[in-house]
């Protein structure tokens, strides 16, 4: 797309005036993006290898990312020049690139249409950011503008209810806020419903969600502190019968192994602030990672949690797969890494399939997200079931079943369906089984074989996901399913090799922590030893027949 402002001849301003509206291709009713605007400088010396670029905005906009929220419509004042602008409603949209021309003393006026992609909340997938921080600039606003409905902030609102957040330019507060402070989405808002909630804090690495209350009568007094052990400390807090979740928000935390012998974690973030739009980023400042990644490929970050997370299943361990901003996201939009949830269809015990509803509220959403009917994904959008039942379902089976085939030591056989919406080109689609691909194509050969995938022939209890990744290279973009797990004969699956993954883990922490002043290493003794004894006992458990 480019355009030109022509100038009027009047020599009367310097500047071309710009006036922008952005609407749904579809319908062409007005909505509500994010833009990001730069102007090309010119080239000034014979040196310079290509021309540099600034970036533009209005003078009154809500901040975004590297970008601003256009909303419906926004009127700018511009310097003469060439400019590159794109324009995104989050991952369901496609994105709307242009360049245009303004010429002194200009004035224009254009209108944007912004195709959709999916609607996958029509197709009972809500979106949702696992963790967001405050910012004085207008949640409902940016999430809007990234067709986000569930945000989670960190820390607490004011005696309203509310965020301190700076007014929106042009609207008035009456508009998003009733009367007891909650947020509520004006008639025709682009983006419907919006949830956003400010119970949750982070805590050296973990993530406490709860009430309000209870959170700060438990965990309190540990919120900000620089002791890394104030994570160890918080779990202890924790009481038998509480309704607090604790996610592991830094999976590369040097206290991972300690944090999963507590048995009170119950999500990992498997799409975090290590993956931040237009920002590559090599190494983690408080982690530990593989000696060996590869300072010059940005997307081993996101393999590395991936297989982390692999490891998990592996050793024994279920837990929910989250994604979200984190807590240091960088410039990165809010629901840039996301997670789609989705409710179960009240199905009867005959039924061979599940279909996805929406939810409708969000403890709902939260429930669903805890339960790992999900979908995480920073870029392509998927939907999938196994054998007609969505992820985060658990099969149980028995040796014993007269459907089993003894010969072949096959027990039961699945059969996964996907279907893709993605923008960036795609490097593969992968069904992984218990660590190890079970099918693995490019989306022309999984077209070429009519979308069919071979099934998964059940032998033990273990799980599977599907995953599709991309060719982008700034870092780890991909969409990955919730695991289904298989339970046969009432037996978990824990192997060895992963257990003792996490026991070497435990030895690197241990040789750290020996570091610390001599009182600070009594009171993190009693969580090493029982990190060990749990470990020991994973062991053994791994080992029997």
């Amino acid at each position: 797309m480019f355009f030109v402002l022509a100038g009027s001849g009047n020599g009367l301003r310097a500047d071309g005036d710009l006036t922008l509206h952005v609407v749904d291709e579809a319908s062409g009713d007005p909505t509500i993006a994010r833009m990001e605007l730069t102007r090309q400088l010119p080239v000034t010396t014979r040196r310079t290898a290509r021309p540099k670029s600034v970036s533009a905005r209005p003078r009154r906009a809500v901040s975004s990312g590297p970008g601003f929220v256009i909303d419906e419509s926004a009127q700018m004042s511009l310097e003469d020049g060439a400019y590159q602008f794109k324009v995104t409603r989050g991952p369901e949209s496609r994105v709307l690139r242009g360049n245009f021309l303004v010429e002194r003393n200009s004035a224009d006026e254009h209108q944007l249409a912004l195709p959709r992609m999916i609607d996958m909340r029509q197709h009972g997938w809500t979106s949702g950011d696992c963790l967001v921080p405050r910012s004085s600039e207008s949640l409902p606003m940016r999430m809007t503008a990234e067709d986000l409905h569930v945000a989670r902030v960190i820390g607490m609102t004011d005696e309203s209810g509310r965020g301190k957040e700076k007014p929106i330019p042009g609207r008035r507060a009456s508009e998003f806020f009733a009367e007891d402070g909650q947020f509520q989405t004006p008639d025709g808002w682009p983006t419907s419903p919006i949830w956003t909630d400010a119970e949750s804090r982070c805590v050296g690495g973990l993530v406490f969600y709860g009430q309000h209350t209870e959170l700060n009568e438990v965990i309190g007094s540990e919120v900000g502190s620089t002791d890394e052990l104030a994570s160890l400390r918080a779990l202890a807090k924790l009481p038998a019968d509480t309704s607090i979740r604790v996610a592991i928000e830094n999976p590369f935390g040097w206290l991972l192994p300690i944090w999963l012998a507590s048995e009170r974690i119950d999500g990992m973030f498997v799409l975090g602030d290590w993956l931040q739009l237009d920002q590559p980023i090599h190494r983690i400042k408080d982690g530990r990672v593989v000696a060996s990644l590869d300072r010059k490929d940005a997307t081993q970050l996101g393999r590395e949690v991936e297989q982390i997370h692999w490891q998990l299943m592996e050793a024994g361990f279920r837990l929910a797969p989250l994604a979200g901003s984190g807590d240091d996201p960088g410039n990165s939009p809010v629901g840039y890494n996301r997670l789609y949830v989705a409710g179960r269809s009240s199905a009867s015990s005959f039924d061979t399939v599940e279909a996805a509803v929406p939810v409708t509220s969000d403890e709902q959403w939260w429930q669903a997200a805890w339960s790992g009917c999900s979908i995480a994904t920073n870029g392509p959008l998927m939907r999938t079931n196994l054998n007609g039942f969505l992820p985060g379902r658990e099969f149980t089976f028995s040796t014993s079943d007269p459907l089993a085939d003894p010969e072949a030591n096959v027990i039961a056989e699945l059969t996964a369906e996907v279907v893709l919406t993605v923008r960036d080109p795609v490097e593969y689609l992968e069904v992984i089984h218990n660590g190890r691909l079970h099918y693995g194509a490019k989306l022309d050969e999984f077209a070429k074989a009519g979308g069919r995938i071979p099934p998964l022939k059940i032998k033990g209890s273990g799980w599977a996901t599907v995953r599709v990744v991309t060719l982008y290279e700034d870092h780890f973009r991909a969409v990955l399913s919730s695991p289904w797990y298989f339970q046969v004969d009432g037996l978990p699956r824990i192997t060895d090799r992963s257990v003792a993954f996490f026991q070497e883990w435990l030895g690197d922490t241990e040789q750290r922590l020996r570091q610390l002043p001599p009182e600070q290493l009594k009171a993190v003794a009693p969580f090493v030893r029982v990190a060990r004894k749990f470990w020991a006992d994973r062991a053994e458990l791994a080992a029997a027949p």
